[in-house]
């Protein structure tokens, strides 16, 4: 009985977690890459909380093979418990920077303490550096118990630090949630590391992933259905948290219609025209900078929302846009062309509101729309 007090929380933790993976494998878009490495990670969470639930069982049991299995299973958490940290750095990163990879080396510098933990746990059963098993098959933490914390609160920090970095581009509301979703498991792997035989970590990961799932339908609602980029109401919140924090930073804007969608409609069908708005939106993602925000203001106009900016950097935005739109009509074998009309400009004191601002851009895409036209006759 007093085993299943132990572990009643990684219990009631699964059973909750469990309800929310299928209520999230109904309701989220599995083609959204943040939503793909959320349902990916949830069911790992599932089974290491059985498998920490079944460590506790295990310990103290008689005979040779309860050891050994007391091992792997110890093995497989210390190795997990790193690895999945690491998985939620990638979760978030993806949230903002899904069209930018890192370099090798990058990825190479950033692992390293994701395979240093894995060299140490696997040489623990040898050389009692993590943990290791008594012959009476009793669990106890090696000297460098701490130096696989160490790598575990590594990528929480940069979660941490990757959150407070990107801050303005989420709402209040999502930044809290997001945050709760960090600190549950810090606290509860402080309270499992200061406290011998407490079971806290994989269950708070687990409530942390509940909130995650809270944040994920706030989402759906602040993004657009369609491109995945920002909503107007998204845009709209943020433009005026960013005015009333100004920081001196110069903020730029590129208006983008795409050209003739209506006749692209008409002529071969709403599908591909959904298809035509898919891949201008790629073309833009591929084409802009990391801390670059994409808007769809409704139909076939976007909004490109660019900060710390110069004319020399919008500029040359707008020629890797254009040139990206002309190196897909090279190889799309599409029987349309595929372009967009632009206004841009950067927000100075000439302007008194954002909308005056935003309405001066407009109008010098639709200048520029006109002379493609007039070009043309």
């Amino acid at each position: 009985m007093s085993e299943f007090l132990k572990i009643d929380i990684n219990l009631i933790a699964f059973l909750i977690l469990g309800f929310i993976f299928i209520m999230a494998k109904k309701r989220l878009d599995s083609g959204d890459p943040f939503n793909q490495a959320y349902l990916k990670i949830v069911p790992v969470i599932l089974i290491q909380l059985i498998v920490e639930a079944v460590s506790c069982l295990v310990n103290r049991q008689g005979g040779e093979l309860y050891v050994i299995l007391s091992y792997l299973i110890h093995i497989l958490l210390f190795i997990l418990s790193a690895t999945l940290v690491w998985r939620g750095y990638i979760l978030i990163r993806k949230l903002f920077m899904s069209n930018q990879r890192m370099s090798k080396r990058k990825q190479f510098l950033f692992q390293l303490p994701l395979l240093v933990n894995v060299i140490i746990v696997l040489l623990s059963p040898k050389y009692h550096l993590v943990f290791y098993i008594t012959n009476e098959n009793v669990y106890q933490r090696g000297n460098l118990y701490f130096a696989s914390g160490i790598v575990i609160y590594f990528y929480l920090i940069c979660i941490v630090a990757l959150l407070i970095k990107n801050k303005t581009k989420l709402g209040k509301h999502e930044f809290t949630l997001l945050m709760i979703f960090c600190f549950l498991p810090i606290i509860g792997g402080l309270v499992q590391a200061l406290f011998y035989g407490a079971l806290y970590m994989w269950s708070s990961t687990a409530f942390g992933l509940v909130v995650m799932f809270s944040f994920l339908q706030q989402r759906m609602v602040h993004l657009d259905y369609l491109t995945g980029v920002w909503s107007r109401g998204s845009f709209e919140f943020y433009i005026k948290k960013r005015l009333s924090d100004y920081d001196g930073d110069k903020l730029g804007i590129i208006y983008c219609d795409i050209d003739k969608l209506k006749e692209i409609n008409d002529d071969y069908g709403h599908f591909e025209g959904d298809l035509a708005i898919k891949t201008a939106t790629k073309i833009f993602k591929n084409s802009i900078r990391k801390t670059d925000i994409i808007v769809r203001m409704g139909g076939d106009e976007f909004i490109i929302v660019l900060e710390g900016v110069t004319v020399d950097i919008l500029e040359s935005t707008l020629d890797r846009i254009n040139k990206a739109f002309e190196n897909y009509n090279k190889i799309s074998n599409k029987k349309y062309e595929l372009s967009c009309s632009f206004g841009s400009d950067i927000l100075n004191s000439n302007f008194d509101t954002i909308e005056q601002f935003i309405h001066h851009v407009d109008i010098l895409m639709y200048e520029n729309k006109k002379s493609k036209k007039g070009s043309l006759s």
